[in-house]
Order: C-alpha cells, then structure tokens, then sequence
C-alpha cells in the first residue's frame, strides 16, 4: 500500500470533477475563485441546496462533522420566526467555501508521494480514489424525504389526538363536515 502526504501543487481539474461527482461543472468555478490571489482567500457566494435544506445538503456532500455542527447549532438556537431564515443566509454564504475546504485537504491527502513535488497525480487509480472518497451519498435524497412523511404522518396523528384529548378545542377546531366523521 502506497504512502500518501499532503501536497503544495494546486488542485488539477481531474481531481476536482472526480472529488466532487454529480454538479462538478458548477463548482470547479467557484473553488477557482477562492483560490484566484494565489492563496486560500474566503469569498462570498450563494449555495441555494445548503440554504434551504441545511442538514440534508451537508450529508449529501459527506461533510458530516457540518452536518452535526448544523444540526446541533440549529437545536441550540431554536425555531424562532427569524432564526432558521438567518441560519439559512449564513448556511448558502459559507457552503461553497466549506465544501472547497473539505475537497482541497481530502484531495491533497489522497495524492501519492510521488507527485507531492511535481505535478498532481492524475492517474485513474488516484482519480478512482478521489471519486469513492468524495462525490455524494445517493442515500440522502431518499432518507430526506421518508423523514419527512413520517414525521408529517406523526404531525398529523398528534395534532389529531391533541384536539381531542383537549376539550376546548374540539370548540375551536370542529370536525369536518360530511361523511369524513
């Protein structure tokens, strides 16, 4: 088994469409731009996925220590009107950023000694590795959208059993007309 260290080389084009998988035309010229001055330099930009799905999107792109992160900060700050529309902003501003971040360090730690002082390998084993190492979880997708059937299913039974276990409700919510009764 091969040995591999991080490398000073900039980041090859391969590397970063075989990182990163599904959507790679989109990002490659946003990770250019941060590194545009010839230094790893934060510029704004907008990341609509990590805005409105937060969680979901960090599991996607296996960024799981953002995921949990997310996740933690968003139990911690609660579901006020304003809080998840604000995480929301910070979440789409930084993404881009934090996803280049992950890419550049898991890129450079999977090159091989060999070219950590010469051009980046961009062999296809080097490359097959890059592809398993990052890309996306295929799972999330589907886990997100089972998660929210049940837990609008569960929504549905409580606000149910909550009208009428509570009798005073049940004179402010009546039940509907008709043969649904």
């Amino acid at each position: 088994m091969e040995s591999y260290v991080p490398s000073s080389s900039p980041l090859a084009a391969e590397e970063l469409t075989a990182y990163i998988g599904p959507r790679a035309d989109r990002y490659r010229p946003r990770f250019e731009r941060f590194t545009r001055t010839g230094t790893t330099r934060f510029e704004l930009s907008w990341n609509n996925p990590a805005a409105f799905l937060g969680l979901w999107w960090y599991l996607y792109r296996k960024m799981y220590r953002w995921a949990l992160v997310d996740f933690v900060l968003s139990v911690l700050l609660g579901w006020t009107l304003f809080v998840p529309i604000l995480w929301g902003v910070a979440r789409a501003v930084t993404a881009d950023y934090l996803y280049f971040l992950q890419a550049d360090r898991k890129i450079r730690e999977a090159r091989p000694i060999s070219s950590a002082f010469g051009a980046p390998a961009t062999d296809a084993m080097h490359l097959a590795r890059l592809a398993a190492e990052g890309g996306v979880n295929r799972w999330v997708p589907w886990v997100a959208i089972a998660g929210t059937i049940l837990f609008l299913a569960i929504l549905l039974f409580v606000s149910g059993w909550i009208r009428d276990a509570i009798p005073p409700l049940r004179e402010l919510w009546p039940a509907p007309p008709g043969r649904w009764m």
